[in-house]
Parts: structure tokens; sequence; C-alpha cells
């Protein structure tokens, strides 16, 4: 890993402009790609802001610090009590799930669960959803 390469911390908004997550790259356009494949909040992202660091080691810093004092929704790291919310039976995310799509060796494993994980999540946070909505018809 090149420490010395210009390295940005992004963060990611929604329509209505709160923060959802904060993160840090060199290659924001791979980095997208491999959200777009490993995260389900993907869809609610309309706009991406930069901030370009000389390095990765002052990225780092800056990253940590925003994450902290920011609290983006879907950070998992802004404290060990603010996990995603995951319904109940929902396991949390198989190992491996980066692995599945970087390793060729083994990516068949790894992707499979991965694809059934997110399969259970996307159908129990529906389900939610539906249970939840108070504008049906009364």
């Amino acid at each position: 890993m090149d420490y010395e390469k210009p390295t940005s911390v992004y963060r990611l908004y929604d329509e209505i402009d709160a923060l959802l997550y904060i993160g840090m790259t060199s290659t924001p356009a791979t980095r997208w790609q491999e959200h777009r494949k490993e995260m389900l909040w993907w869809p609610e992202v309309s706009e991406k802001r930069f901030t370009w660091y000389d390095n990765r080691i002052d990225a780092w810093d800056a990253e940590r610090q925003a994450i902290h004092q920011e609290a983006p929704r879907y950070n998992k790291s802004t404290s060990p009590d603010r996990v995603p919310y995951l319904p109940p039976g929902i396991p949390p995310q198989p190992f491996g799930a980066r692995t599945a799509y970087q390793y060729r060796e083994t990516r068949g494993g790894y992707r499979i669960q991965w694809y059934l994980w997110r399969l259970r999540l996307q159908d129990a946070l529906e389900t939610s959803r539906e249970q939840n909505d108070d504008t049906g018809p009364e």
C-alpha cells in the first residue's frame, strides 16, 4: 500500500442532506463499485463530497476524527453501540464479504453466503417496513 499517495476522505449524503457514511479512498470510482456490491444503503446516496489529503496517514486521522464527531448513520465504527439495525432473526454480515469479490479462488462460497444473507436482510427490512406502514387505507 502506498501511504504517500494522495487520499480523500469522502462523505456520502442522502437527498435531504443527512450524512450517511464517511470513508477514505485514493480511488473513488473503485470504492463506489465496492459500495454498490456490498452496501444495502447505497441507493440512498445522492451526493458525494471529498476532502483530499497529501497522504493516507493524514486522511486516516481525519476520517477517524470525522466519524467520531459527525456520527454518520451507516458507519459501524462510530461506536460499539451504534451498529446498523438488523431485524430479529438476521445474523451479522457473513465473514468474507469483501473477500468474495477480491480473490477468485474463494469467490464462490463467500458470494453464495453473502447473497443469501442480503436476500434475508432485504426481505426482513421490507417486512418490517410493511408492518410499520401507517399510510395504508383506514
